[in-house]
């Protein structure tokens, strides 16, 4: 098994096609979110969204594909992933002011609770999220199995565009909601591998006097 942090530690290669390819994501989708701010023009805003799809299905594949997968690659991908979606839609909302309640509620999900849903792999030794059903299956195919990831990340996005409508979204946040409610509260349950939980328990910290303290440095 090839997922765990003790395998891992110390022999990920940061440089390879997948890393490369989420590193262009962000340096080709930018500029281009940019531009379509700068332009006003919703179409260069669109181009970003489709290339930023795009290039998270290609890392994605070819990290498994290559068996190049590696927690770095995995947090680079996380944060691309908000970032790209947080530039779209702030272009997107101003020429679509009747979405920003829902457009707001949902960042706040997905880039906040998401995110640090997201990160707890580390605290298993996981190599990514996809590989959590080693810690909770269950867990694991609400939030990043393939229909998971389709209902956390795009199953939104989709409703925004093609319905233009805010009420159409409420289903949609409302699932969110009970989904990361319910993955907070099972995660916080789960019980720590034994080397990770004693991470959480160090020995309390030295109380050395000031005259201590100062005769240590005399010595030194």
């Amino acid at each position: 098994m090839k997922t765990t942090a003790s395998q891992t530690l110390g022999r990920e290669a940061l440089v390879n096609w997948p890393n490369a390819i989420t590193l262009a994501r962000i340096i080709i989708c930018l500029p281009l979110f940019a531009f379509a701010s700068s332009s006003q023009n919703s179409f260069w805003n669109f181009v970003g969204l489709g290339l930023h799809w795009a290039l998270d299905g290609l890392d994605g594949y070819l990290a498994r594909t290559l068996n190049q997968e590696t927690r770095f690659g995995a947090q680079i991908d996380i944060i691309a992933d908000r970032a790209m979606v947080a530039f779209f839609y702030i272009n997107y909302l101003p020429t679509h002011p009747q979405l920003t309640a829902p457009i707001v509620i949902y960042l706040m999900l997905y880039g906040f609770v998401d995110y640090f849903l997201s990160n707890q792999f580390m605290q298993w030794g996981l190599l990514s999220p996809n590989y959590f059903y080693q810690a909770d299956p269950t867990v694991w195919l609400f939030n990043w199995s393939t229909p998971g990831k389709f209902v956390n990340s795009g199953l939104f996005t989709v409703l925004v565009l093609t319905t233009g409508s805010a009420l159409a979204t409420v289903p949609a946040l409302l699932g969110l909601l009970i989904v990361k409610s319910f993955t907070f509260a099972r995660v916080h349950r789960l019980a720590l591998p034994a080397a990770w939980a004693n991470l959480h328990q160090p020995p309390p910290e030295p109380r050395l006097s000031l005259g201590e303290l100062l005769a240590g440095r005399s010595r030194a």
